[in-house]
């Protein structure tokens, strides 16, 4: 395997990955609003909320939520095993969840059978899932498991066998050949993960131990793995694995600094720890909220007269899901492409403001699973005030974040003459409509086809939160760059090892499932 298959195959991985992603946030809402008002601090001033209708109204909610968060992993199998099935995906994801239930209970019953786990008394790192006592191999025994199952569909999922075994043919085949890969699988995980758990142990240790400096690495690293894609790979190990840290919390082991957070939520005495907070991205509440809607209003303020109207439009369409849901995608591709050292910037800031984060002990999660920076800061960081969020940090921190924003991003902008939004050097082809496309999304999927290579071009067509993502079977078919972001209402375009990711904010969505419905793709 060449490098650029390498990296596509790690780009994929990223793109696959983001899928149960997106399933957090309402669930991260939902958990978040019945934690808050069971917050016993709200509860002593507002009492009629600890009635016995709003209390099972809010248990409800927390439990809804918990069926998410207490099985990512599970759903990380699902969506591997869908997400790299050439064919037949439905077959596919059935059984990544089999595949995952059965690693699992093999697993779980050889290392009961040999004594390694005791199921009365439980160590670090065991656990029940799904109502099997085994190893929690957390997000990696669902990824390792649903990678298996999608290698064994591709492979097995046209088979013909012999006449007397035929009605096994083809996807009846996947599920038997998944029951004994996994068995398999279970069993060599049994000797596997433990030193696995121990070095992620190690390694959690090491980063905690930097302190200021990895959170740093930790905030700066994500932002500038973000146009390659590969952004998903900094922070996800941290969200699910022992990366994040492992804690008893109420007399429950919980490991994944997203676990551990929420586990924080639900307990009505543990204190925050910046250390967890941190991992659940604190340092982007800093800058979606106020770093970059300050560059957003850099950007009005030295755009041409003309063009200030339409800037500010397009600036506070940009802002609103930066502020609320800390996507901020829409505002970073905006000036990425075009002015680099301004992104640079932004990921130094970026990186500062998970150090500050972490030295003020500020304690207020910015992830999308917790339902973005101002809904976390609200629910989280305000309703949690008892439990040490320190949310008042940001009165200080924010304000200051705005203002370093506004002013190095319009100092350098006027000095280098950067062209960003507002100052393109096209703006008057744009009046005279030489060059701008207006349509529909269904309209420009027939010139984006051929802009790509033709339909014969396009082995599949997914999306994520704003980039509309081909995967290609001949790159060097690929129009000019120009072309999508002046006749495509493109905001921009990454290539990428096998194909092509085409910024259009969060309309993406729409034009994958445009794109896949006119090219008959599953």
């Amino acid at each position: 395997m060449t490098k650029d298959e390498l990296l596509g195959k790690f780009q994929r991985l990223g793109k696959v990955l983001m899928t149960p992603v997106l399933i957090l946030p309402i669930a991260g809402i939902v958990q978040g609003v019945g934690n808050a008002f069971t917050n016993p601090t709200l509860l002593a001033a507002v009492p009629w909320l600890g009635s016995p209708v709003f209390a099972v109204l809010f248990a409800l909610m927390k439990a809804a939520a918990g069926v998410v968060m207490s099985n990512i992993p599970m759903i990380f199998a699902v969506c591997l095993a869908y997400g790299f099935a050439k064919s037949e995906k439905a077959t596919a994801a059935l059984c990544g969840l089999l595949g995952y239930l059965t690693m699992n209970a093999v697993m779980g019953t050889f290392l009961t059978s040999t004594g390694v786990i005791d199921p009365a008394n439980l160590a670090t790192g065991q656990s029940s899932i799904l109502g099997t006592v085994t190893l929690d191999t957390g997000v990696i025994g669902g990824l390792v498991a649903g990678g298996l199952v999608a290698y064994l569909h591709n492979r097995f999922y046209k088979i013909e066998l012999p006449a007397a075994l035929s009605i096994f043919n083809g996807t009846k085949f996947i599920p038997a050949v998944t029951l004994l890969g996994c068995s398999l699988l279970g069993l060599a995980m049994s000797f596997v993960f433990p030193p696995i758990q121990g070095a992620l142990n190690a390694l959690s240790a090491f980063i905690g131990a930097t302190g200021a400096l990895g959170s740093f690495v930790y905030g700066a690293g994500e932002r500038l793995l973000l146009p390659f894609g590969l952004h998903h790979f900094v922070y996800l190990p941290f969200f699910f694995t022992s990366l994040g840290g492992t804690a008893t919390i109420d007399g429950e082991t919980v490991t994944g600094a997203v676990n551990i957070y929420n586990a924080i939520l639900g307990s009505p005495e543990t204190m925050f720890d910046a250390n967890v907070s941190r991992f659940v991205m604190n340092g982007k509440v800093i800058f979606a909220m106020f770093g970059l809607p300050g560059a957003a209003l850099a950007f009005y303020k030295t755009a041409y007269a003309k063009n200030r109207k339409k800037t500010a439009a397009l600036m506070i369409a940009m802002v609103i899901p930066c502020v609320i849901s800390g996507i901020t995608e829409p505002i970073e591709y905006s000036f990425l492409f075009i002015a680099p050292v301004l992104y640079a910037v932004h990921a130094v800031m970026a990186g500062l403001s998970y150090a500050l984060c972490f030295l003020f002990d500020f304690n207020v999660a910015g992830s999308a699973t917790f339902g973005g920076p101002l809904l976390s800061t609200i629910f989280n960081g305000i309703l949690g005030a008892s439990k040490g969020s320190n949310w008042w940090i940001l009165l200080i921190v924010g304000p200051i974040y705005f203002a370093t924003y506004f002013f190095a991003f319009k100092a350098l902008i006027n000095k280098l003459d950067l062209h960003t939004p507002g100052r393109e050097i096209d703006d008057d082809a744009d009046e005279t409509g030489a060059t701008a496309i207006d349509g529909s999304v269904a309209e420009l999927i027939p010139q984006i086809i051929e802009a790509v290579g033709g339909r014969d071009n396009i082995a599949n067509a997914e999306s994520c939160f704003t980039r509309l993502r081909l995967q290609l079977k001949d790159c060097s078919k690929v129009a000019d760059d120009s072309v999508f972001s002046e006749k495509l209402n493109a905001r921009g375009i990454v290539h990428v090892a096998g194909g092509v990711q085409i910024i259009y904010g969060m309309t993406a969505s729409n034009y994958a499932t445009a794109m896949r419905e006119y090219l008959g793709l599953e």
